[in-house]
């Protein structure tokens, strides 16, 4: 079941903060290219979300099923988006590599990989052993922990996080959930339209989706 955080003074910071900026592309990391799309998939999702982590394996696992002869991603569109919860304080930081390797990359594959990495690796990052560390703690953990592992070096990371390279990216992703009215993770939408109940499964996932392929 999805945890929801949502409270009234989370609602009025949301209602009062102004527009994000028009970005460049449409926002979000695109999973793979969908050369067939019928339909396009809005994920939100926090790289210290439990919820997510259970999300993504069963997601992930329909992601890499075929429809007529043909992967499932050639019909819809996959877009991951960074959508961070008051509670993981240490998720801000930690997601600013993810735009950094879009850029670096253009391969969303890779960003999956890295976020797969952080929900495998969550407990380092939150709970007590998460509020022991201080934002340059989580930079060196971070960047210690992933040198080599996503085609970057440690001084590549550090770099990034301790010049906030990507930070107002991060905050306008932020922005636009808000905007979209995401309110928790994982925030699923199909065309537009939320997703609740999330399908549970692959197969769940698979009877859901392939009506809108046709």
């Amino acid at each position: 079941m999805k945890m929801i955080y949502v409270t009234v003074a989370v609602m009025l910071i949301g209602m009062a903060m102004s527009a994000p900026p028009i970005p460049a592309h449409p926002e979000g990391i695109l999973y793979k290219p969908s050369p067939l799309a019928r339909a396009r998939l809005d994920i939100y999702e926090d790289l210290l979300c439990k919820d997510c982590k259970n999300f993504d394996p069963p997601f992930k696992a329909f992601l890499n099923t075929t429809y007529g002869g043909r992967p499932v991603t050639d019909y819809v569109e996959v877009y991951f988006h960074t959508y961070i919860l008051p509670i993981h304080i240490n998720a801000f930081t930690m997601s600013q590599m993810i735009p950094f390797l879009w850029d670096k990359f253009h391969n969303g594959t890779v960003n999956a990989a890295f976020n797969e990495w952080c929900f495998a690796n969550q407990a380092g990052f939150q709970d007590v052993a998460g509020m022991k560390l201080n934002q340059f703690e989580v930079m060196e953990k971070l960047c210690t922990e992933t040198d080599g592992l996503f085609g970057y070096t440690k001084a590549e990371c550090l770099d990034v996080l301790q010049k906030q390279t990507y930070k107002m990216t991060i905050h306008n992703a932020q922005k636009f959930g808000a905007l979209n009215r995401v309110y928790t993770t994982p925030g699923v939408f199909l065309n537009g339209v939320e997703v609740d109940p999330i399908p549970a499964t692959a197969t769940d996932w698979k009877r859901f989706l392939v009506p809108y392929f046709n």
